[in-house]
Order: C-alpha cells, then structure tokens, then sequence
C-alpha cells in the first residue's frame, strides 16, 4: 500500500503528542519541527472549532480540514483516522468510522459505559479495520522493560503491585485553556472524575498488563465539588483481588493543590512497585519527572539494580503506540488494546466506581 492516510477528529492538547508518531524519526528528536514519516502521513484535521482545525493542521502539515466528521468519514482518500474528542462522543464516532471502512485508534476510555463499549466491540468485529483502544502507558519505554524483566522471572513469582498517582497545580506543565480542561470535570462529559475515570483508565489498563484479570474491587474515592457541575474525584484509593491469586494490588491517588509537579505535560506523575517473590521493580516516573533518580530499578538477591538506558520521556510511550498502530494496518496484527481488551479495562473501571458508591466489594463478574 501507499502512505497511509490518518485524519485527527478533535485537535486539543493530547493531539500534540499523537502527532508525533507521523513525522519523520531520522530528525531524532520527539518535539520540533520534522517532514512526515515515510509510510503514513497526518492528512486531514477535524475539530468544531474551525480555527483550530485549521491551525492545527497547517502546524502539522495536514492537508485537509474539517468540522463535521462525518463529512471526514466521506473523504475516500483516507484511510485512518485517531478519535480525540471527549469520551461521551467516543462510541458514535468510533462506530461511524468503522462502518465507512476506516482503520480506528480510539483514545481512552473507551466509553462511559459497558453498553456503549459492547457497541463498539461489535462493530470492530462486524469489520475488517483494524481497530484499538489507544493506551500508551502500555509503550511507554520503562513499563515495557518492566514487563520484560517480570516475565523473565528477574522478581520470581508476581505476589503484588501497587500504584501512586499524585496530581499538582494545574499552573505548572502544559498551558491547557481553562475550557478544554473543564469538560474532564463534568461527570456527563467525562463519564466519571478526572482521576480514577479519566486518568485511571491508563492504571487499570496498567494493572491488567503486568497481573492480568482481576476478580473483585473495593474503592474509597472522595468527590470534591469545583464548581457547578463540576467535580474532582481524589483523593482515593483502590484495592483490589486478581484471578488466580492470592495476587493483590492496590492504588492509591491524591491531589495536592499547593504541588509544583515537575512535568513537560499535565501536573501529574506515577510510581509504580511490583513484589515478587525473589526481589522488587519500580518504575519511578511516567508522566512526569519529579524523581531525579533512574527511570527503573530492580531488586533481588539483596541488591539493587539501577537502569538508565530506557527512554522514560512520556512522548515515547506515544510515539511507539502511534508506530504500532501504522504497523498493524500496514503489515497485520493486533495492536495494544484490542476492542474487547478495553471492555475489560473499562469493566474493572465501572466495578471501582460501583464499590465507591455503595460502600462494598465487588466482583468483576456483576459487571457484566
């Protein structure tokens, strides 16, 4: 096949870094100007507001704008397109791309609920795309080698994994318009909270990738009203039961207003602690970088193991993501997550939620 042709429907600031993955890797570099990649191009920019689709795209060298996707959708010459819109629109336009024969990547969450989730998988199996929930943390460079290291057996046996997620002061780290972020705090807009719905999808997905399913969930989340209608949910924490156990993890998130999070993107960061039962792994940063320490560190047989030769900047984990997509369309096969892996993923998401609001455990299976 020719250069494969991606269209953008939505153009806020998470565009940014999915853009990277089509211009061209010999520049070396992951920001900046560069041509575009050789086997795929960004050829069309969709967004309601006309002027950003229109700046977007001359900033990303797209040839073609829009705001109507479904007059996108209708443009023969394309071939895939990436849906970064709020996640109440998620199942409409996933399933409209898909039905006009369009390869999909869809960012995360997949839906804001199973019934919009099952839409999706369906027409992902009615049709011959390819079809993903987009999930860098799953390329992100040192929870790889991580994933690596567990399979080899470096930690022995997995016992536990356990999660911190700390959000800061939103005046640090990206600029992002008071508007474009207000959305991510209106439950009908979001789905949930900004972060255990939103942000949370990337931990749960996270959790699955290194132990697998999980069988029940109890879950504390607080809920904060900001404004009128609008609401944060942290801080909280999650435990919760794997298949196949006696595994255990637990996640734990605050949001610390006065915080100066070190981060070239959202005021976020991440640690992530795997025990075995021969040693330990961390991943000390993904989202940001506020441990000056190495990226990655093992433990066993009473010594630690310091690893600095992983890229640990965020935009890897996008850029991968976005290369391995272009791959499955050009080449075959099925990128990270597939339609009825995010079911899942959203599944253990709604079941943490459901625990938080009657005060009870839950098993996976209620859900459905």
């Amino acid at each position: 096949m020719g250069k494969l042709r991606v269209g953008f429907i939505g153009a806020g600031r998470i565009a940014d870094l999915h853009a990277l993955g089509y211009r061209d890797p010999s520049t070396g570099s992951l920001a900046g100007q560069a041509g575009q990649a050789a086997d795929a191009e960004l050829y069309a920019v969709c967004d309601a507001d006309r002027q950003v689709a229109e700046d977007r795209a001359r900033e990303w060298g797209a040839s073609r704008t829009f705001t109507d996707y479904r007059e996108m959708l209708a443009d023969p010459k394309l071939d895939a397109v990436e849906v970064l819109t709020p996640h109440r629109f998620h199942e409409e336009m996933a399933v409209a791309a898909l039905e006009a024969d369009k390869h999909v990547s869809l960012q995360k969450p997949m839906a804001v609920s199973l019934e919009e989730a099952d839409a999706i998988v369906a027409a992902a199996r009615r049709s011959d795309r390819v079809f993903r929930v987009f999930e860098n943390f799953r390329y992100y460079p040192p929870y790889v080698r991580a994933k690596e290291l567990l399979d080899e057996g470096a930690i022995g046996q997995p016992m536990s994994l356990r999660v911190k997620v700390i959000g800061g002061n939103p005046r640090h780290g990206w600029r992002v318009p008071a508007g474009a972020w207000a959305w991510r705090l209106s439950e009908e807009e979001c789905g949930g909270g900004p972060m255990i719905f939103d942000h949370g999808y990337h931990i749960f997905s996270i959790v699955r990738y290194f132990l697998g399913d999980v069988e029940s969930v109890f879950a504390w989340i607080e809920r904060v009203e900001v404004g009128p209608g609008l609401a944060l949910d942290s801080p909280a924490v999650i435990v919760w039961r794997h298949a196949g156990g006696p595994r255990f993890g637990s996640w734990e998130t605050v949001t610390s207003p006065e915080l100066m999070v070190r981060s070239k993107y959202y005021p976020n960061d991440e640690w992530l602690e795997l025990t075995g039962t021969r040693g330990l792994i961390w991943v000390n940063r993904c989202s940001g970088e506020m441990l000056a320490g190495p990226p990655l560190v093992v433990y066993r047989d009473g010594e630690a193991q310091a690893i600095h030769d992983v890229e640990s900047d965020w935009a890897a984990g996008f850029v991968r993501a976005t290369r391995a997509f272009v791959r499955a369309v050009r080449e075959g096969g099925q990128p990270e997550l597939s339609a009825e892996e995010g079911r899942e993923v959203l599944r253990f998401s709604l079941a943490a939620h459901r625990s938080a609001r009657e005060g009870r455990s839950v098993a996976l299976a209620e859900m459905g």
